[in-house]
């Protein structure tokens, strides 16, 4: 379990320490670094709402937002401290788990701390969707991905052969 909770609070570090430096090196929003021109950017953008923008005009209060993610990272913890960790079979399921805490902790962090209570989004794919995202919805959207292969298709056989 140890190691887990070395890689959540490594992607933590990780997704802080880049939306700081967006932070210190950008000065206004919408400000934007062509990395591969039309394709990949740096754009810096203050999100409302939740991972990808989603619901940012909706007016959700943002500390029903920190209560959620909060919430959401609380359950994560506790289904990942319930783990056998001596069945090798579960990696998948808590490498979920571990990326869900991140993404969770992660946006949550900046609803807390930022001026606004909005959270720093700066990853721009020009070329496939017109959304910003960041290092925390990234870990939020391939832990869903994750968990629910392995719930699908995964803890069946667990299940099966137990």
């Amino acid at each position: 379990m140890k190691k887990w909770i070395l890689i959540i609070i490594g992607l933590l570090g990780v997704d802080q320490l880049a939306k700081y430096l967006v932070n210190a090196h950008f000065t206004y929003e919408g400000e934007t670094v062509p990395v591969i021109q039309n394709f990949f950017h740096i754009t810096y953008v203050r999100n409302p709402g939740v991972v990808f923008g989603l619901g940012g005009d909706t007016g959700i209060p943002y500390f029903f937002l920190i209560g959620v993610a909060i919430l959401a990272g609380l359950a994560f913890g506790y289904m990942l401290y319930k783990n056998d960790f001596t069945d090798k079979r579960t990696i998948w399921y808590v490498l979920a788990l571990s990326l869900l805490i991140a993404g969770s902790f992660g946006n949550a962090i900046d609803r807390v701390a930022q001026f606004d209570h909005k959270v720093v989004d700066f990853i721009d794919f020009r070329g496939i969707w017109n959304y910003v995202f960041n290092i925390a919805d990234m870990c939020l959207t391939v832990g869903i991905g994750v968990f629910i292969v392995d719930q699908l298709f995964l803890e069946p056989k667990r299940t099966k052969s137990k």
